[in-house]
Parts: C-alpha cells; sequence; structure tokens
C-alpha cells in the first residue's frame, strides 16, 4: 500500500474513539457502541469483559465496524496485550478486510478499500 493511501486510512479511523460493533456466533447476534483507537492500519477494541461478544469472537472472528464515516469488515486477530483503559474492559486486535468510505449522510458508499 502506497505511503499516501495508508495516511489517509490512518486519518480516516482515527476520526473517532467509538466504534458500533456486531458480531455473531453462539451467544447470537450482538451490537453494541465500544471505544476503540486506531494504530497502523489496525483497530484495537476495548469491549467490556462481561460482553456476549467475546464469547461470539472465540468461535467467530469476523466483526463489523460502524462509525458514521465508515464501515468496516474485519476479523479478530488476537487478544492483544495492550492494556485497555480500564479494569473492566479488555483489549481485542482487529485487522481490517474491507473499508467502506460513506457519504456524509453515511447511507452510501463513496469508496471501498480492500487489505
Amino acid at each position: 500500500m502506497n505511503k499516501h493511501l495508508q495516511e489517509r486510512i490512518e486519518a480516516i479511523l482515527a476520526r473517532y474513539n467509538t466504534v458500533t460493533l456486531a458480531t455473531g456466533g453462539q451467544a447470537g447476534p450482538q451490537i453494541s457502541d465500544v471505544s476503540y483507537q486506531a494504530k497502523h492500519l489496525r483497530l484495537y477494541l476495548f469491549i467490556p469483559r462481561s460482553s456476549d461478544h467475546l464469547f461470539n469472537l472465540e468461535t467467530q472472528p469476523e466483526v463489523a465496524l460502524l462509525t458514521p464515516a465508515w464501515r468496516l469488515h474485519g476479523r479478530m486477530v488476537a487478544t492483544d496485550n495492550t492494556v485497555a483503559p480500564h479494569d473492566w474492559q479488555r483489549a481485542v486486535l482487529v485487522e481490517p478486510i474491507r473499508l467502506h468510505i460513506l457519504s456524509e449522510d453515511g447511507q452510501n458508499t463513496l469508496e471501498t478499500i480492500d487489505f
């Protein structure tokens, strides 16, 4: 990936600090807002330790993430050693697969980037 595109994606991902997370698995479909941090084209999600998302991710590591500016399909690659901001959270590392950049109204995809 060229440097300009990488910097652009990093800026887009860093615009927010909360994302809507969707998972599926043995606990059924789950959706909730979680805090996150973007670093080097990866996302660190901070998920409550009591969340059914963690149970789902054990068997189905695919995630969908949504903000007003973008939608991302990704895969949990690790429960990282990164320290979560709070003791009641667990850090989960997500590697992007596909990023959809959305229009200002959040309804239409303007651009799709595959990783």
